[in-house]
């Protein structure tokens, strides 16, 4: 009995750490997933002027899943050269009437207002021409709420993609 007692608190502790170490590798997991959607689209969205809006949404999309985890910011960025635009996830702040745009700064330029931000790597400066084409990257950086608080009660981790820029030889 008296090993029970001396052993029991050293298992439970054990069997938290387990628990609380796993819910963070599943928000890092679902976090990648996102970014890896993000980077996907962007390759496959190449030049069009709607790109960076029409890759927040589907890392929007992909996230719905995965609640427990809060987005700080996205960066869309050119690996090659480290220019890129920095979205600020702020649901609900920029609407005008039915118009919203969950982003700061808003790269939707098909709402009126908040007004269009021409992202600092413009999308239709991007190289599309085979054989060689630009690279994307996503970087997501979130923040991660521990159950217990035995750790933290919150840390903030980053992930990053790239990928190739798919050439756009039927436009």
């Amino acid at each position: 009995m008296v090993e029970a007692a001396l052993v029991l608190p050293i298992v439970l502790m054990a069997i938290v750490a387990v628990l609380e170490f796993g819910m963070a590798f599943k928000s890092w997991l679902s976090v990648s997933h996102a970014a890896r959607e993000g980077a996907r689209a962007g390759a496959t969205y190449g030049n069009d002027l709607r790109a960076d809006i029409l890759i927040l949404d589907e890392i929007t999309a992909t996230m719905a899943a995965a609640a427990s985890v809060s987005i700080q910011h996205v960066q869309i960025y050119n690996p090659q050269t480290g220019v890129g635009t920095t979205y600020y996830y702020t649901p609900g702040s920029n609407c005008n009437g039915t118009d919203c745009c969950d982003w700061n700064p808003c790269p939707d330029p098909d709402l009126p207002t908040p007004p269009y931000a021409v992202p600092v790597w413009d999308p239709v400066t991007r190289d599309v021409s085979a054989p060689v084409t630009d690279r994307i990257g996503v970087s997501i950086t979130y923040d991660h709420q521990w159950i217990t608080g035995m750790f933290a009660s919150t840390s903030t981790f980053n992930t990053a993609v790239e990928f190739q820029i798919e050439p756009q030889i039927f436009e």
